[in-house]
């Protein structure tokens, strides 16, 4: 059975002494991405997925590499290095935020403005939902996760966003038992949502069957090269 890896990346910096956690840098994500081309595998974005009708189909080794937050570090250093190797990648925001600070956070990064999102090559980027707020799903009532995407809605309405329908649930939370996770999953499937990313450290099975939980693989700064060659081959079984 055809699998699927996705990754999963937050900052990136310019120095490797600050490349740890949830920041990786520049060097280090070119690394990563020439890993990529000497082993076969191809970039797809998820709108690619989601129109092929078979695992047949798919490149023979597809992977999807994905970016949180739309911090205005990745417009400067990870965008330029998708162009350069012909990469593909998916970029979640969190919209109550754009043109603003990570105020989820510290509030030390800056995230992307209106103008660098419609700046983004469709071709090389696509662009998804983190939700409005950044707030864990599963710690938000139905009524304010409701609230939440209709916030989101009326943002990428107001700016004339191209938005995928691919929602990546912040800290990769979100409802796991009944009756939340069923009504969670109604309401992303009334709102058309295709897929739905946790984190899991996991590699998918294609074709996807839980596209309500798809497995993303978390990618740290100082994950060693050895390491990130495994996790992309076989999820977290060797860690």
């Amino acid at each position: 059975m055809a699998k699927l890896p996705i990754l999963m990346y937050h900052n990136v910096c310019l120095e490797n002494t600050n490349s740890y956690g949830l920041t990786i840098s520049k060097a280090k994500l070119e690394s990563h991405f020439k890993v990529l081309q000497s082993e076969g595998y191809t970039p797809v974005h998820f709108s690619e997925i989601q129109s092929l009708k078979s695992a047949s189909v798919v490149p023979k080794k597809p992977i999807i590499i994905t970016f949180d937050d739309v911090y205005e570090n990745q417009f400067e250093l990870a965008y330029p290095l998708l162009k350069q190797y012909e990469m593909k990648a998916s970029f979640f925001i969190p919209f109550g935020y754009v043109g603003g600070y990570d105020d989820w956070n510290d509030g030390h990064h800056k995230i992307m403005s209106i103008e660098q999102l419609k700046a983004l090559d469709n071709k090389v980027v696509e662009l998804g939902l983190h939700s409005f707020e950044h707030r864990a799903y599963d710690a938000m009532t139905h009524g304010n996760i409701e609230s939440d995407f209709e916030k989101c809605q009326a943002f990428i309405q107001k700016y004339n966003l191209n938005i995928n329908n691919i929602l990546a649930y912040p800290y990769g939370k979100f409802p796991r038992s009944k009756p939340e996770k069923t009504q969670f999953f109604n309401l992303l499937s009334k709102q058309n949502i295709a897929y739905g990313l946790r984190i899991g450290n996991r590699l998918n099975s294609l074709p996807l069957r839980s596209v309500y939980e798809l497995n993303r693989l978390d990618i740290k700064g100082e994950m060693s090269l050895t390491a990130f060659r495994r996790k992309i081959k076989f999820g977290k079984l060797l860690f």
